[in-house]
């Protein structure tokens, strides 16, 4: 019975129930779920190696097995539909997390940086062989008010509430404490670099955040400073011209043809 508890956690949710109805409680049934959870983090052993950072952030954070005990259900869920792949299985986590971790927590919120840092750099590097060849580097046209940006292909961007590669650091380093790191409202912009063979990280101020958000290949620089100073941003088509200018000389942006 404690196998088939541990293994399904629906079944350890009718035990609980049964337990209840009956006004007894011969196990310790959250003892049991806590214990599921660590054989649940033990199956995601797969994406443990795409997401190493995190796991041991967790661990660090000691919310390791609660995490996995809530993820028990999802995780026996996502099984039973089949969907094994690591994709899958990686996608699941992430919204899962969402849900789960508390955003205003300043703990939760490095672990929700850095899920969504580590995620960034294996999908760009593993798409990098499959996605077409973005057009070189070599000669970018001057930005205009007329011009069209567009997002690249393989570019992804985050807020986040800490610099991810600090973190890492402080992660590898294990003696350092968490508390050193400076918090506050930080934009990256992750892309694969086709020149240099790797994944770029660049920090963008808030108005690179919007721009990024906002160059979907359809409005012109002068049309995104309209909507902005609609929405109460004071600039023009040629102040903006300049910013949407380091976004393609970054290579976050390009210019639609």
């Amino acid at each position: 019975m404690l196998a088939a508890a541990v293994d399904d956690p629906l079944v350890l949710e009718r035990l609980r129930r049964q337990a209840r109805s009956g006004g007894a409680a011969a196990f310790d049934f959250e003892r049991v779920r806590l214990f599921a959870g660590l054989a649940a983090k033990v199956r995601q052993n797969d994406i443990r190696l795409r997401l190493p950072l995190t796991f041991a952030l967790f661990d660090r954070l000691k919310i390791s097995i609660a995490i996995f005990a809530d993820y028990a259900k999802p995780a026996a869920a996502l099984r039973k539909a089949n969907k094994k792949s690591r994709a899958d299985k990686i996608d699941s986590f992430c919204r899962f997390l969402d849900g789960w971790l508390d955003h205003g927590n300043p703990d939760h919120a490095l672990a929700w940086d850095l899920i969504r840092h580590e995620r960034a750099l294996f999908e760009l590097r593993d798409g990098a062989t499959a996605a077409p060849l973005q057009p070189s580097d070599a000669k970018r046209e001057k930005v205009a008010a007329k011009s069209v940006p567009v997002r690249r292909a393989r570019t992804v961007h985050h807020e986040m509430s800490a610099n991810p590669l600090e973190l890492e650091q402080i992660l590898r380093a294990r003696s350092r404490d968490l508390a050193a790191l400076a918090r506050g409202q930080f934009h990256y912009v992750y892309r694969w670099d086709e020149r240099r063979g790797c994944v770029s990280i660049d920090a963008v101020d808030e108005l690179g955040c919007v721009l990024f958000d906002c160059a979907d290949g359809t409005h012109s620089v002068a049309q995104m400073a309209a909507a902005l100073r609609h929405a109460g941003v004071a600039v023009d088509a040629e102040g903006l011209c300049g910013a949407v200018q380091q976004l393609v000389d970054g290579g976050a942006l390009m210019l639609r043809g």
